[in-house]
Order: C-alpha cells, then structure tokens, then sequence
C-alpha cells in the first residue's frame, strides 16, 4: 500500500467508526425512523462504494486517489451535517425556570 491508499484507508475507516458509534447511540434511543433512516441507508451505501473504490487500488493514480479523498471528504461532511441536524432534533427541550 502507497501513502496515498494508507492516508485514504485510514480517513475512511476513521469516518465508519464514527458511522458505528452514532448508529449505536442512535438505534439505542430508536430515533433512525422514516427520512432519517432513508438519509442514514444512503450514507451507508455511499460509505460501501468509497471502500469498494479504494480496494480497487483506485488510490494508486495521483488523479483518482485525489478524487476518492474528496469523496470521502464529502461524506463526512455529509455525516457531520446529519449527525448534528439529528441531535438538534432529539435533545430534549430546555429547561423552563
């Protein structure tokens, strides 16, 4: 394995152990319903298709190792944005004094 590919491996498995965690965190509290687990089932399928890409040694060209990094980047912004958008929706409503 190239920097490249070790750079790339180690963000995406980075990102899916996120993805665990807060799939954990939220099935515990049963909230992953309706829009939520159709949002959450893409992610997870876009997560799959950048780990298929990157054991296809795509990270070994300059040009598509630079592509699939964007990519990743992508979906952890992706992921960051819906992990917030659900906590905002699930906390509990402040308290009245």
């Amino acid at each position: 394995m190239n920097d490249r590919e070790d750079e790339a491996t180690r963000r995406l498995e980075d990102l899916e152990a996120r993805i665990e965690k807060a799939r954990k965190d939220l099935e515990q509290h049963d909230v992953i319903t309706g829009e939520l687990r159709r949002e959450w089932d893409d992610m997870l399928r876009r997560h799959a298709e950048l780990r298929r890409r990157l054991q296809s040694g795509e990270a070994k060209k300059s040009e598509a190792a630079a592509t699939l990094n964007e990519d990743i980047d992508v979906l952890r912004h992706a992921f960051f944005r819906w992990a917030s958008q659900v906590e905002e929706r699930f906390k509990g409503p402040p308290d009245v004094q």
